[in-house]
């Protein structure tokens, strides 16, 4: 609807002359009341399914901090098995524009998922980057509580906010990786991490962190193990935000029912816990999301299968 200028509007006049569908104000109480009762449910599933994800992650994380804890090897610093070795580009010119960048703001928590990357000239970016290839482990500084941390499988550009950590002959890449997730190291690195302003690890307090080095054996069985715990929870964890979609989709559908003149009529025999026009199969399971946190018990057994054995406390 347009008055005449480049911009839709919708005037009062032309609002006030819409016929809508209104029915008897018994039937618009009906249409509320069951309406209020099919979103306290489906938001009492999302929450309870939004609390199994935090959860599994908890688990997860507490798993292979334990692994990593209880190694047998060599005392190390950080220091002794990854350097810095990149120096500081101009991101401007050739070959760096064309680099995809990753900054911290692509970096999902936890995850090592990377998000919304552009090459540097997209960005239009201008200050000094650190160049990076599929052999390093990104890590960022800033905020250390978040544990953004990745494994590139191309070469790049990242913020000079985030770490390119080369591993030594001493370490691989993925179990450098998985040590940077730990709980034990998050702890260290925020115990040391700037208080004043944004928190952020420094240098020398990165590469003092000590821990126990494996033989490059036992970190191929410990990375074959953790990838496989890492995969199962990755499969439950995406289960689990498909059914926090299907539900939200749900409240929006059973809105656009009720509110349509051919679905908002409601016989006097129907069920008072369906919403008006709500197809019962969907409403069934919409209520099978309330039973998500059932699979809670299943998820502790998931998890100590995939682990040396140990027990998970």
């Amino acid at each position: 609807m347009s008055n005449g200028t480049t911009v839709d509007t919708l005037t009062i006049t032309k609002l006030q002359s819409l016929d809508i569908y209104l029915p008897s104000l018994e039937e618009q109480r009906r249409v509320v009341e069951r309406l209020d009762a099919a979103f306290e449910k489906i938001d009492r599933a999302i929450e309870l399914t939004e609390k199994n994800i935090q959860y599994t992650r908890t688990l997860y994380y507490r798993l292979y901090t334990e692994i990593l804890r209880n190694v047998i090897g060599e005392e190390q610093c950080l220091g002794d098995v990854c350097t810095i070795d990149s120096k500081l580009i101009d991101p401007r010119y050739e070959p760096y524009n064309e680099c995809l960048h990753v900054g911290g703001a692509n970096i999902e928590p936890e995850t090592g998922q990377l998000i919304n990357l552009k090459m540097a000239k997209e960005e239009k970016l201008i200050s000094s980057k650190f160049p990076f290839d599929g052999t390093m482990v990104l890590y960022s500084k800033i905020r250390p509580y978040l544990k953004k941390v990745v494994r590139p499988d191309f070469s790049g550009l990242c913020s000079a906010d985030i770490y390119p950590l080369l591993p030594t002959n001493e370490v691989r890449r993925d179990y450098l990786y998985y040590l940077l997730l730990s709980n034990d190291f998050t702890q260290y690195a925020i115990s040391g991490s700037d208080r004043a302003g944004m928190p952020k690890v420094n240098r020398p307090h990165l590469f003092a962190y000590a821990f126990t080095l494996p033989s490059i054996s036992d970190q191929d069985e410990i990375i074959k193990k953790l990838d496989d715990i890492s995969a199962k929870l990755s499969s439950l964890i995406a289960k689990y935000q498909s059914k926090v979609s299907m539900l939200r989709t749900l409240k929006q559908s059973l809105l656009t029912q009720a509110f349509s003149q051919s679905e908002c009529k409601i016989s006097s025999n129907e069920r008072s816990d369906y919403p008006a026009g709500a197809d019962r199969p969907k409403i069934d399971r919409m209520r099978l999301g309330l039973e998500c946190h059932d699979e809670l018990a299943n998820q502790r057994g998931l998890i100590e299968s995939a682990s040396f054995g140990g027990d998970v406390t």
